[in-house]
C-alpha cells in the first residue's frame, strides 16, 4: 500500500541485463517483506522467474551456524523444483546440499568450493531463463554477501532486505559495500496508512477509527507493522466490535495501547529490569525531565547512574524521546499506555502519591522543595497522601494563584484539597464553589465526579417517602445539586451516592414541575433504577443561581432554553439586560430545538464554559454539527461513538437516533432508519425532532401523503400538549412535501400553524420558518429566497437541501436551486434525494446538474470503474482490482449516475466510449 515510487524504481533496478544487487533496508516492521513480495509479482508478470530466500524462515539443519545462509537457499530450490522443469539441476544442487550440512566453513579450501559451487547452482537455474534472487532478512545471517553476489555474477538481478541499524556488522557492511545500490524505505504517507487500515478491516470501518488510531500511534501511525499489529490486538481485546453494519471502537474513550509483542516494547525490555520500570514511570509521569530523575529513581528504588544509562539507552533505541528543553517522554500515547499495562505498576496516582510522600518528608526534615510540583504530585496523588491542615490551605492558595494562567493545574489542586476538607469545614463552601468555575472553565468534570465520590448526606430533611427540600435552598446545597448535575450532565452516568441521587430526583414546591432526573436520565435515581412515565408539559425544576459561578438570571434562561420554552428564555435573556433580538438569542433558539446543551450553554455563559470533547455532550454537539453541515458520515460516527460509549441512556442518546434515523432515511437505508427510531425513546422533550425525523422517513420511503397526514396530527398533538420546542424544523420539512406532493389543503393548515406559532413564539429564527412557508405555498420567490438566506447565514445545509429541492418545482429558473440541491446531496450521499433531483429535472426539462469537484484521485477512480464496467466487471471484481471496498464501488456509481443522468451500467459504459461522459 502507497509504495508505487520504490516498486517502480526496484523494478527499473532489476529489469536491466546485467546482473545487479540491490539492498532494501528499514527499521522492523516497515513493509519491506511486503515490497519485496510485490516485486516479486510485478517481474513475474514481466516472465522473469523468481526465487524467494527467506533467511528468517528455518536456515538448514545446521540453524545458526549456517554462517551465509546456504541451508534456506537450499530448501527454496527443492520447493521450486518442478517449477524450473530441469533434470540436471540435481546433480548441481547437491554439491550445494553438501556444503550446507558441512559444519567446518573454516577449512581450508571451504570457502572457495562454496562460491564454486554456488556459482554453478546458479548458472544451471538461468539457462532456461532470466530468473531474479529475493532474498529476505539477510541480516540474520552473519556473511550474506558471498551467496547473493555469487547470484549477481551470474547474471541473477538480486533483491535483499536488510534491518535498518545492523550496518555496521561486519557481514552486512560487506553486504552493503558490494550492492549496486541501496534504497531505504520509510514510513507510508498519511493518506496510504489510512486506506491500509480500511483494506485490512475489511468491512465497513467507522470513521472515527482512523482518527483514533492516528491520535493513539502518533508518528508510528505511517508505520504499517505498528498499524497491523495495533488493529489485530484491538481485535482480540474487543476493542473493534460491529455496530449496525459498521466496524467501531468500543469504549472509545479508553486509550489505544500497543500490543504486549510490539518492537518496542520488546526493546524496553531488553535493557534490563529497569527499564520497563522506567518507562512506565515516564508515560505515568506524563514526561520527566532530567531533574526529576534523583527524585524518580529514589522512589523506584533504583541506582540514579543506572537510571541515567538506562535512559539514555532507551531514548538511544527509540522507545522514549527528549525535546530540546531536555524533557523526555515516550515515543507516542499508545506506547504510553501499552507500558502502564504490561508492568502494573504505579498504575493511576499511585506513583505520584510516593513521590509526593517523599517530598513531603524532605520538607518537613527541612530540605528544599519546590512548592508548585509538591502540589502537582498530592493533586495528582489523590487521598492516598496523608496533609495536614496546614498543607490543605496552601493547596488552595496555590489554586487561587494559578487559577488565571493555569486553570487545569488549579482545579486539580483544589480538587485535591477538597478531598481533605469535610463538608463542615469553614472553607468547604468557597472551595467547592472554586472548582466548580474552574470546572466549567476546564472541562474537567470527571475530576469533580471524583470529589462528590463518597460525599455524606447534605443537611437536610429526609422522609421515608422520598426527598423533600424548602423552598429556600441552603448555598452549599444548591452547589452541591449543580456539581452533581454538571457531572451527571457530562459524564453520562449519575452519581454513585444516594444523597446526591435524592437531590438530582428532588422537585422544588409549587407542582407542575419535574425532577432533573427523571427529565434527563427518564426515571427516578432513588427508586431503585425504575423507569416511570413522564408527564407532558411539565418543566424542570429550575434552581437558583451560585454567587461566583452562575447568576440566577443565568440559571434561568440555561432552564427555559433546555426545557424549550421560547417565551420565558426570551423574557429572562432581555432581563439581563442581553439584546433582543440578536444573532446570540437566534443561536440559543436554534440549539434549543435540537437539545443542543453544550452550544446552549456556551452562548449563556461565553468563555467561562468549556464542552469536553468526549462526553456526551460533547459528542452529542458533533452529531448535530455534522449533520447541519451535511458530513453525514461523521455525523452517524458520532452516533456509534455516543452508543458504544458506555453510558447510561440520556436524553441526548435518544436524540442522536433521531438523526441517526434521519440520515439513514435520506441514504436510502429504510429498515435502519426505522431500527434508529424505534430506539429513540418518546420523551416529550423530543417530541417535535421525533415527529419531524418520523415524516421524513414515510417521506423518503416514496410515502409523502402519509407523511403529511402524521404532520398534521402531530401538530395537532403538540399543540394540545403545549410542547412547541422543534415545531418549526417539523412545520419547515412538512410544509415542503406537502408542497412537492401539490397537496394545498394541508400546505395551507401547515402554513397557518406556523405563522401562529410564529406569532405566539415571537423570535427571529422562526423567520425563516415562516419566509420559508409562505414562499412554497402561494408560491413566492422572494419568500423563498429570503428563507433559503438564512438557512446558508445559519450553515444549515441539510435543511437547505430540502428547500432547494422544492424551489426548484416552480422557480422560473430551477437549475441554481437544482444545483445547489445536487452539491449537498452528493456531498452527504443522500441517494433518495439525488433520485429527487433527477425526478425534479426531467419535470423541468433542464440539464442534469453536474457536481463541481474538485479533480484528483477521485477522478482517476471513477475512469478506472467505468472503464472496468466496460470490460464487463461485476462491483466487487472492481473493488478487488482497485484495492478497494465494495461498498466504496457503490458510492462512486451512485454519485457517476447522479452527475451524468445515466440509469444504468450500460448507459454509463456506452456514454464513456461515445465520449459523452462529463468529467467531475
Amino acid at each position: 500500500m502507497g509504495r508505487e515510487r520504490e516498486l517502480t524504481l526496484l523494478c527499473g533496478l532489476l529489469a536491466a541485463d546485467a546482473g545487479s544487487l540491490v539492498v532494501l533496508r528499514g527499521p522492523s516492521g516497515i513493509g519491506r517483506s511486503a515490497l519485496q513480495e510485490e516485486v516479486g509479482r510485478a517481474l513475474r508478470g514481466r516472465g522473469v522467474r523468481v526465487l524467494p530466500v527467506r533467511f528468517g524462515a528455518g536456515r538448514g539443519e545446521r540453524g545458526a551456524d549456517d554462517t551465509y545462509g546456504i541451508g534456506p537457499l537450499v530448501g527454496s530450490v527443492r520447493e521450486r523444483f518442478e517449477e524450473f522443469a530441469d533434470a540436471q539441476l540435481a546433480d548441481a544442487l547437491q554439491p550445494v546440499a553438501r556444503l550446507s550440512q558441512t559444519p567446518g566453513g573454516d577449512a581450508r579450501g571451504w570457502a572457495p568450493s562454496m562460491v564454486g559451487e554456488l556459482g554453478a547452482l546458479f548458472e544451471r537455474i538461468g539457462l532456461r531463463g532470466r530468473t531474479a534472487l529475493l532474498a529476505d532478512d539477510a541480516h540474520l545471517v552473519a556473511e550474506p554477501a558471498p551467496l547473493l553476489a555469487a547470484a549477481r555474477r551470474c547474471g541473477w538481478p538480486v533483491l535483499v532486505t536488510c534491518e535498518q541499524g545492523t550496518e555496521h556488522s561486519p557481514g552486512a557492511a560487506e553486504l552493503f559495500t558490494a550492492a549496486d545500490r541501496v534504497i531505504t524505505l520509510g514510513p507510508l504517507a498519511d493518506a496510504d496508512a489510512e486506506a491500509l487500515v480500511r483494506r485490512t478491516v475489511g468491512a465497513r470501518l467507522d470513521e472515527a477509527v482512523p482518527d483514533a488510531l492516528r491520535t493513539a500511534l502518533g508518528p508510528l501511525f505511517t508505520h504499517p507493522g505498528t498499524l497491523l499489529s495495533t488493529l489485530a490486538d484491538l481485535r482480540e481485546r474487543g476493542r473493534l466490535t460491529a455496530f449496525r453494519g459498521r466496524l467501531c471502537l468500543r469504549a472509545p474513550a479508553e486509550p489505544i495501547a500497543l500490543p504486549d509483542s510490539h518492537p518496542l516494547l520488546r526493546r524496553a525490555a531488553s535493557h534490563g529490569p529497569l527499564a520497563p520500570w522506567l518507562v512506565s514511570s515516564v508515560a505515568v509521569w506524563d514526561g520527566i525531565s532530567v531533574d526529576d530523575l534523583p527524585l524518580l529513581a529514589e522512589t523506584i528504588g533504583a541506582d540514579l547512574a543506572a537510571c541515567g544509562r538506562t535512559l539514555d539507552r532507551l531514548i538511544e533505541a527509540g522507545v522514549l524521546v527528549a525535546d530540546v528543553a531536555g524533557r523526555v517522554n515516550c515515543r507516542c500515547p499508545a506506547l504510553a499506555a501499552a507500558a502502564v499495562r504490561r508492568t502494573k505498576v504505579f498504575w493511576g496516582a499511585g506513583l505520584h502519591a510516593s513521590i509526593a510522600e517523599r517530598l513531603l518528608a524532605r520538607q518537613r526534615g527541612g530540605g528544599g522543595v519546590d512548592p508548585v510540583a509538591l502540589a502537582d504530585h498530592i493533586a495528582r496523588g489523590g487521598a492516598a497522601v496523608d496533609l495536614g491542615e496546614d498543607m490543605t490551605g496552601r493547596l488552595l492558595d496555590l489554586a487561587a494563584a494559578t487559577a488565571g494562567e493555569e486553570p487545569e493545574r488549579a482545579a486539580l489542586l483544589c480538587a485535591a484539597a477538597l478531598h481533605r476538607l469535610p463538608p463542615t469545614a469553614p472553607e468547604h463552601a468557597t472551595a467547592l464553589t472554586t472548582l466548580l468555575t474552574l470546572v466549567v472553565r476546564t472541562g474537567q468534570y470527571a475530576l469533580l465526579g471524583d470529589v462528590l465520590s463518597g460525599y455524606p448526606d447534605p443537611d437536610g430533611p429526609q422522609v421515608p417517602d422520598g426527598p423533600q427540600v424548602p423552598a429556600a435552598v441552603p448555598a452549599p446545597l444548591a452547589e452541591l445539586r449543580l456539581a452533581a448535575t454538571l457531572v451527571a450532565v457530562h459524564t453520562g452516568e449519575p452519581p454513585a451516592e444516594p444523597a446526591l441521587r435524592s437531590l438530582l430526583d428532588e422537585e422544588l414546591p409549587g407542582g407542575g414541575r419535574i425532577g432533573f432526573a427523571q427529565w434527563w436520565f427518564g426515571r427516578q435515581l432513588s427508586a431503585g433504577g425504575r423507569a416511570e412515565e413522564r408527564p407532558e408539559g411539565r418543566a424542570p425544576i429550575h434552581w437558583p443561581g451560585v454567587p461566583g459561578l452562575i447568576s440566577s438570571d443565568e440559571m434561568e434562561i440555561l432552564s427555559a432554553a433546555l426545557y424549550g420554552d421560547a417565551e420565558v428564555c426570551e423574557g429572562a435573556w432581555r432581563r439581563a439586560g442581553r439584546p433582543a433580538p440578536s444573532p446570540e438569542l437566534d443561536a440559543l433558539h436554534d440549539a434549543a430545538a435540537v437539545l443542543d446543551i453544550a452550544t446552549v450553554t456556551r452562548v449563556v455563559l461565553g468563555d467561562r464554559y468549556r464542552v469536553p470533547e468526549t462526553g456526551p455532550l460533547g459528542v452529542y454537539q458533533r452529531v448535530v454539527r455534522s449533520h447541519r453541515d451535511a458530513d453525514w458520515s461523521q455525523a452517524m460516527s458520532a452516533v456509534r461513538e455516543l452508543e458504544l460509549s458506555g453510558h447510561t441512556d440520556t436524553l441526548v442518546h435518544h436524540a442522536a437516533r433521531l438523526f441517526a434515523a434521519d440520515i439513514c432515511a435520506a441514504r436510502g437505508e429504510f429498515r435502519q432508519a426505522a431500527e434508529w427510531l424505534a430506539a429513540a425513546a418518546p420523551a416529550p422533550r423530543l417530541a417535535a425532532l421525533r415527529a419531524w425525523a418520523r415524516i421524513g422517513l414515510f417521506s423518503r420511503m416514496g410515502q409523502d401523503r402519509r407523511a403529511v397526514r402524521q404532520a398534521r396530527k402531530f401538530c395537532r398533538h403538540l399543540h394540545r400538549a403545549g410542547l412547541r420546542v422543534g415545531m418549526d424544523l417539523l412545520l419547515m420539512r412538512a410544509v415542503g412535501i406537502a408542497v412537492y406532493v401539490k397537496d394545498h389543503d394541508s400546505a395551507a393548515y401547515l402554513l397557518e400553524q406556523t405563522e401562529q406559532l410564529h406569532r405566539v413564539g415571537g423570535r427571529t429564527l422562526m423567520t425563516e420558518s415562516v419566509h420559508l412557508a409562505r414562499g412554497l405555498v402561494r408560491p413566492d420567490i422572494v419568500h423563498a429566497r429570503v428563507a433559503t438566506g438564512l438557512a446558508r447565514d445559519r450553515g444549515d445545509k441539510a435543511a437547505l437541501l430540502d428547500s432547494c429541492l422544492v424551489v426548484a418545482r416552480f422557480a422560473e429558473d430551477p437549475r441554481p436551486w437544482l444545483r445547489e440541491a445536487h452539491e449537498v446531496a452528493t456531498h452527504c450521499g443522500a441517494s433518495v434525494l439525488l433520485e429527487r433531483i433527477r425526478a425534479v429535472t426531467r419535470e423541468r426539462g433542464v440539464p442534469a446538474p453536474r457536481a463541481r469537484g474538485r479533480r484528483g484521485p477521485a477522478a482517476g477512480t471513477e475512469a478506472a470503474i467505468v472503464e472496468l464496467i466496460g470490460a464487463g466487471m461485476t462491483n466487487r471484481q472492481i473493488a478487488q482490482r482497485l484495492g478497494i471496498s465494495e461498498k466504496t464501488v457503490e458510492h462512486y456509481l451512485t454519485r457517476l449516475f447522479a452527475r451524468t443522468g445515466c440509469r444504468s451500467r450500460v448507459e454509463l459504459a456506452a456514454a464513456s466510449l461515445g465520449g459523452r461522459l462529463p468529467a467531475p
